[in-house]
């Protein structure tokens, strides 16, 4: 087991998610009824907005649920329910990855700023120009993203740094990951990545650790934000 992840019993979004699917099963949520806003949720579980985001995203995982964006979520019939209902997903919350990923990955590039060879910062100009030939193009396009941070992290030449950040990469793999991200998959914030791409670029260019730190954060707080403000 990684050391980046946990046992699926000590996450707190399984924890709310198998409290809302016993209510669910026992007839408090009945079948076609929208369960309370987020807001609410949160308040009546006593947790953040985020574990009750990544709660609702594991239901859905689980069929229990249909989160309609924008429109609300929604119980699923019984019937739906029963039927080969999926186990629960086995992956560490996106909110953590994006926490975790900002303090690896921002480290990471301040180490680069100063360790990065020409021919390495080239290989980050080539793999960013990839990410926007590629706007139109969803699997290219996160192939590049993939290995402009990959290349960064080889740069940075601290092994067990660059396996860390490969191994939050494979994080994004999982069906939690994908549920959330699928939502944000829009042309305009693709090429929102490719130009916090090339800032960070501009700052290993002026070899400035401090710089290229804040540009990666930066780049990840986008990232986190969209996942924030995603109306359920």
């Amino acid at each position: 087991m990684s050391p980046l992840d946990l046992p699926g019993g000590s996450r707190r979004y399984l924890q709310i998610a198998r409290q809302l699917a016993g209510e669910i099963d026992t007839g408090r949520y009945a079948s076609g009824e929208r369960l309370p806003p987020e807001r609410e949720l949160a308040q009546t579980l006593d947790v953040s907005r985020t574990t009750v985001r990544e709660a609702l995203l594991a239901l859905e995982i689980m069929r229990y649920i249909e989160i309609k964006v924008g429109a609300g979520v929604y119980v699923l019939d019984a019937a739906v329910r029963a039927r080969g209902v999926p186990s629960e997903p086995d992956s560490a919350a996106p909110s953590e990855v994006l926490a975790a990923r900002r303090l690896v990955e921002a480290e990471t590039a301040a180490l680069a700023a100063t360790h990065a060879t020409p021919a390495q910062l080239q290989g980050m100009r080539e793999a960013n120009d990839q990410m926007a030939a590629s706007i139109d193009d969803i699997a290219r396009f996160d192939a590049a993203d993939a290995l402009f941070h990959q290349r960064v992290a080889e740069a940075a030449g601290n092994d067990v740094l660059s396996g860390f950040v490969a191994q939050l990469w494979r994080m994004r793999e999982s069906e939690m990951w994908a549920f959330w991200y699928d939502q944000t998959r829009h042309p305009d914030n693709r090429r929102q990545s490719v130009e916090d791409h090339r800032a960070i670029l501009r700052a290993f260019e002026r070899r400035s650790a401090d710089a290229a730190r804040t540009a990666m954060q930066s780049h990840l707080d986008v990232l986190a934000d969209r996942f924030y403000e995603l109306k359920l």
